[in-house]
């Protein structure tokens, strides 16, 4: 009997399993079809990052001397920053979706299909991640043809890949949980994007943190960006002034306690 309990059990747990990723990839695709027809988010995403790269970084260039940012040339110095940056922006855009979603009624349609809750968000945050990698790998690409030096190697690219990827599971995770509680876009916009510039300029991402006022670098260090963008100028360029270790383990950190607060929200408010 409690072998037949047992084999039940099991096939429940793999049938739900089943349904979780079915139900996630339904919805994952629909959010990357959305985003591959909709040439204004991908273009109006990498608008400002790519502007920034030609612009400040090109101008800048002559000016910064590569002895104040580990040798590097100011484009290669910055162009960790762009890349979190991107990812910011990417990670608005997910949360925007699942706000989108919610406003219209799309959301009600989920809750009564037959397919886990849990799949709506492992969705969201799975198109999230998919887009903003996507995007960063342009940003990369056009860093390169601007003039920057990509110095790694294999293991490299796959570090700076696992840090980029927890940062930017921890700000869907962020995302989805303030547009399941804000009430209107408006709203959303308002809260994010007052957010996004300051967690930028309060990094290590346009100027290293030697050069920076005391209570600057005690700021720089409380902010996540920082520790993402020093992890990828280490593996991608050669450059970082902070410990790999210790960037993966704030950035997991940071991952996990986002995804636990997008986790939470998404139970109290479905």
């Amino acid at each position: 009997m409690q072998e037949k309990l047992a084999v039940t059990g099991k096939s429940t747990v793999r049938v739900q399993g089943q349904e979780l990723w079915r139900g996630s990839w339904v919805i994952f695709t629909k959010h990357i079809h959305k985003f591959v027809r909709n040439g204004q988010e991908l273009g109006g995403t990498l608008a400002a990052p790519l502007l920034l790269a030609a612009t400040f970084g090109l101008g800048m260039d002559r000016l910064v001397t590569p002895a104040a940012i580990d040798g590097l040339s100011y484009l290669s110095f910055i162009t960790p920053g762009i890349i979190a940056f991107t990812a910011l922006s990417g990670a608005i855009n997910a949360g925007m979706t699942i706000l989108e979603e919610r406003i219209k009624g799309v959301m009600k349609e989920y809750l009564v299909a037959p397919i886990p809750r849990a799949s709506i968000l492992l969705a969201a945050t799975g198109s999230g991640l998919a887009k903003s990698l996507v995007q960063s790998l342009l940003i990369v690409l056009a860093a390169v043809v601007f003039g920057a030096r990509v110095q790694t190697s294999p293991l490299g690219i796959v570090a700076a890949l696992l840090m980029l990827t927890a940062f930017v599971v921890g700000g869907v995770g962020f995302a989805n949980a303030m547009a399941l509680r804000s009430k209107s876009i408006g709203g959303y916009h308002t809260i994010l994007f007052l957010l996004n510039l300051p967690l930028l300029f309060l990094s290590s991402a346009l100027y290293p943190l030697a050069t920076m006022p005391a209570w600057m670098r005690v700021v720089a260090l409380l902010n996540p960006t920082t520790y993402a963008v020093e992890g990828m100028r280490a593996t991608l360029f050669g450059g970082g002034s902070l410990n790999l270790g210790l960037c993966f383990a704030v950035l997991t950190i940071f991952a996990m306690l986002c995804t636990w607060f997008g986790v939470r929200t998404f139970r109290r408010v479905v």
